[in-house]
């Protein structure tokens, strides 16, 4: 942090700047629909560095989730991205956040790219919409870092693994690496272990349920390598995501309630095993195909070489 930044955080100045650069400090906005609007963007991003052949410049990509409308646009000498709450938004507080960075190569602060803008636009109660500045903000403190990560990815440069970042950067500059394959399915399959262990004494069947998905996602990381993007990210967020918070909701219900969502709780399981039973059965034909390829391949090979 540069004597600016230091300055600029001191509690005499605060009400001195204009509001865009005033840093947020509304507790309202400390909830569970922000979280997820952080967290969907942040997949989002995770999902384009990992694309290997990403155009590099002058393209837009956009996302809309859950009532959370998303939209990248990456240039030769900047990075901008904007994040909406839609109409569908289940958030009583809706928000428009603006980042713009240049990209590393153009002008580094930090280490990372420097920031241009980060602002959030919120409107409380009916209330005049409020700017605020996001950059220290601990919520969104980590898209930063993606977004560094996907400027490296953009460049052509390797993204440090998880040890070397912590011996080459300070605290402030601390970026979560992206994983590697292995590390992905090791996060998968412990998050899915976690859960049933964390949940399987909620009832018999339950545990039954939960211990069948386990299995099931095994068969899928099997060929982990072989999924899309898309098919990671459905992955990554049932197992990661949504099954934590559909299993930690349903056991914080009162008795009566937890009896009358009990089967639609079980039909959401079942959905779930379903779609990952269809998974691995996709890529098991998958690796079919590649062992009939294969197999032509060198009989035509190996057949040419006896003629000659």
């Amino acid at each position: 942090m540069n004597w600016r930044e230091r300055l600029l955080e001191q509690s005499w100045v605060i009400p001195l700047l204009p509001n865009y650069m005033k840093p947020l400090e509304e507790p309202s906005l400390m909830n569970e629909q922000t979280k997820e609007f952080v967290y969907e963007l942040e997949e989002f991003i995770s999902d384009l560095s990992s694309l290997s052949e990403l155009p590099r410049l002058n393209k837009t990509f956009k996302r809309s989730i859950q009532g959370f409308a998303y939209k990248i646009k990456i240039k030769e000498k900047k990075i901008h991205i904007e994040m909406i709450d839609t109409n569908k938004s289940s958030s009583t507080i809706k928000k428009r956040v603006y980042i713009t960075t240049y990209r590393k190569n153009v002008k580094t602060e930090n280490g990372f790219g420097k920031i241009i803008d980060s602002t959030i636009y919120y409107q409380m109660g009916g209330k005049t919409t409020t700017v605020r500045n996001i950059r220290r903000h601990p919520l969104f403190q980590s898209l930063f870092h993606h977004i560094h990560r996907l400027d490296l990815s953009l460049s052509g440069e390797r993204v440090p693994s998880e040890s070397q970042l912590a011996e080459s950067t300070s605290p402030e500059q601390s970026i979560t690496p992206s994983p590697d394959v292995q590390d992905q399915v090791k996060a998968l399959l412990s998050s899915a272990k976690h859960s049933y262990s964390q949940y399987q004494k909620l009832d018999d069947t339950i545990a039954k349920s939960l211990k069948q998905l386990v299995l099931e996602l095994q068969r899928c990381t099997e060929e982990y390598h072989l999924l899309n993007v898309e098919e990671k990210h459905h992955l990554k967020r049932m197992i990661q995501h949504d099954l934590p918070n559909l299993l930690k909701t349903y056991q914080s219900l009162s008795d009566s309630h937890k009896h009358e969502k009990y089967h639609e709780l079980l039909d959401t399981l079942s959905t779930m095993n379903t779609f990952l039973k269809r998974q691995a059965s996709d890529l098991q034909a998958t690796r079919m195909d590649r062992m009939n390829h294969l197999l032509k391949l060198n009989e035509l090979r190996y057949k040419q070489n006896e003629k000659s």
